[in-house]
């Protein structure tokens, strides 16, 4: 509310972030995956006198600096782009608590960046064990940058107990406890083993492009990176580990709770445990051979699970942005901040979505949809993805009035609606005039008043 209102028409800020972050959070495991695969099978390569592996890896680096460097830089900073204009206050926040933990990572991802570089462009320059080196060193900073992103997301779901620890005055505690909370552990097993998987799901889809290679020397390629896959076995185990560290109620919604919630949790471990039962018994045991049709068909199931797991993690943070602290509408659930806004007002409070020259002598619907901006907007949309007005169709205005005094008791993953009275009874104008088919707000004591401006 201290910041500029950001509006994404009919998609809604929510789903700009999902598509941009989804996509990197797919480039970015694969590019700590392929890392960790060019350096064990490198190692291995040489130990076993393996020319092919070592050939294949060559071509297979070039994909490493195409995708994640160019795609994956690109995404990473349409994220922070769409982070910052949809959820100002939250970002800062993170910025602000984890500024150490940012610069730990930025610093591992440039030597992940520069090994990348050297390990690509020194196959014929370097020795093949200083070489695999090199390639050991990108591993390791890739790997470690994830670490510690790791730490920040999961914080904003379990933070533990680093508001007390804040208000405190404990800010070192508060970074610690913060970074490693209940679910840093389960979640970064999590994301290992789905880079380790989506490094070989890669590897099946660029031996099928490379034209060098006879169908023998597929297949063994191929052999090679289905070991990767079979550690998807234990995404239901490690999922079942980070569920029982999150809060019950934010569990409850992937166990039933909220429908979308358990349905894309189904799907992203069903897709996980097929993709590791197809890669044991058709490709570890049976030596299978897969084509570039079916590789893409294993890619398309691990981007599936990739982003209905990511949906999951955000999902049942409702209605919080950062869990017990700040809610989804970045109002946050602070006693004095709190009792401020209800005495005096969301609005002023607001400058610029309603500039104080202008609500003075605003009309009742204009200030409701300032009321709208505030504290819907981040989630919602009028009409569009989560739009508002189809869900309260058919409301009256009484219903709708009363909904917004008891929010957060009737809809367990909404925030409460902050405000002085006139202030929510704007917002129930505003909300009732968005119904198709509507009668005059007669429950208001405004109602008069807007009918004598209509005249």
């Amino acid at each position: 509310m201290y910041y500029p209102a950001f509006e994404v028409p009919f998609v809604g800020g929510p789903t700009l972030i999902a598509v941009i972050a989804i996509t990197h959070v797919f480039i970015a495991h694969f590019a700590v995956g392929a890392g960790l695969f060019n350096a064990i099978v490198e190692t291995h390569a040489l130990r076993r006198d393996r020319p092919l592996l070592r050939q294949f890896l060559h071509d297979y680096s070039r994909v490493i600096v195409l995708l994640p460097f160019i795609l994956g830089a690109v995404t990473g900073v349409g994220i922070w782009f769409s982070i910052a204009l949809v959820a100002p206050r939250a970002t800062s926040l993170l910025i602000h608590n984890f500024v150490w933990a940012w610069a730990i990572e930025w610093v591992c991802f440039l030597v992940e960046i520069a090994a990348g570089y050297v390990y690509y462009y020194s196959w014929d320059r370097l020795s093949p064990r200083r070489h695999a080196a090199v390639g050991w060193i990108y591993a390791v900073a890739a790997w470690m940058s994830l670490f510690v992103i790791n730490g920040i997301i999961t914080f904003m779901l379990t933070p533990g107990d680093w508001s007390d620890r804040r208000a405190a005055g404990d800010y070192s505690g508060a970074f610690w406890t913060g970074l490693f909370n209940p679910t840093f552990l389960p979640s970064l097993l999590l994301r290992s083993v789905s880079c380790l998987a989506l490094a070989g799901i890669f590897v099946c889809v660029v031996v099928n492009v490379v034209p060098r290679y006879s169908r023998e020397e597929r297949t063994t390629i191929i052999h090679t990176a289905s070991h990767f896959l079979v550690p998807l076995v234990l995404m239901v185990p490690a999922a079942m580990w980070y569920l029982g560290q999150v809060p019950a109620s934010a569990r409850g919604l992937a166990f039933g709770g909220a429908a979308a919630m358990s349905l894309f949790f189904i799907f992203g471990l069903t897709c996980s445990v097929l993709l590791a039962v197809y890669a044991y018994v058709a490709l570890v045991r049976k030596r299978g051979y897969v084509s570039l049709e079916t590789s893409l068909l294993l890619a398309a199931m691990a981007f599936i699970a990739t982003g209905s797991m990511e949906y999951v993690r955000e999902g049942i943070r409702k209605p919080y942005v950062v869990r017990g602290y700040l809610w989804s509408n970045e109002i946050a659930n602070q006693p004095a901040e709190l009792a401020r806004l209800n005495a005096e007002g969301v609005l002023a409070h607001a400058p610029w979505i309603a500039p104080a020259d202008r609500r003075a002598r605003a009309d009742r619907l204009t200030r409701g949809r300032w009321m709208f901006d505030v504290q819907c907007a981040k989630c919602h949309t009028i009409d569009g993805l989560n739009g508002v007005a189809p869900l309260i169709a058919g409301w009256p205005r009484d219903l709708i009035r009363y909904n917004l005094d008891h929010l957060d008791k009737l809809k367990g993953f909404m925030p409460p609606v902050v405000g002085t009275p006139q202030e929510k009874d704007d917002l129930a104008d505003w909300l009732f005039r968005l119904n198709p088919v509507h009668h005059e707000p007669t429950a208001s004591p405004l109602a008069s008043g807007v009918e004598g401006q209509r005249r």
